[in-house]
């Protein structure tokens, strides 16, 4: 893929330049009962992708999941960003949600600035419930750079 206008050629934006798009998926059932959140999970591990920041420092992070729950209580995912790039803790201004035991599959986009360009993160799902016992499956992460 071509760099954009007005982007500096870095060694950096060379090795990347092919790649503006990543995306991890894990496809395995996991639950928690935990009300604030957490990326434990029982019966799986929560989606992580490891990245690098752009020069911009700007990243736009989609996650997807299918979630339900035992009862009629809200299953919440989100995501946390940790490493050099920068710390993002999860919460609830980038969650999607379901609300009872009718499993629904969920996406949102958020866009993250003011990561340190190019240095290395982590993105890694977490997820709560309101009560019961939530599921959890088909997590997936995209993360997309930008100018």
């Amino acid at each position: 893929m071509p760099f954009l206008a007005g982007e500096t050629l870095t060694a950096a934006g060379l090795m990347g330049a092919t790649e503006r798009l990543q995306s991890t998926v894990n496809v395995v059932a996991g639950t928690t009962t935990s009300t604030t959140y957490t990326s434990t999970l029982t019966g799986t591990t929560a989606a992580t992708l490891a990245f690098v920041a752009p020069p911009s420092g700007r990243i736009r992070v989609t996650i997807f999941a299918a979630l339900d729950n035992s009862a009629a209580n809200y299953t919440v995912a989100s995501y946390s960003i940790s490493g050099a790039a920068g710390g993002v803790a999860a919460n609830d201004d980038k969650q999607i949600y379901a609300n009872g035991t009718d499993e629904g599959s969920r996406a949102r986009p958020t866009i993250v600035t003011g990561l340190t360009p190019n240095a290395a993160g982590l993105i890694t799902m977490e997820f709560k419930v309101s009560g019961g016992t939530g599921t959890i499956n088909h997590q997936q992460i995209s993360v997309e750079y930008l100018p």
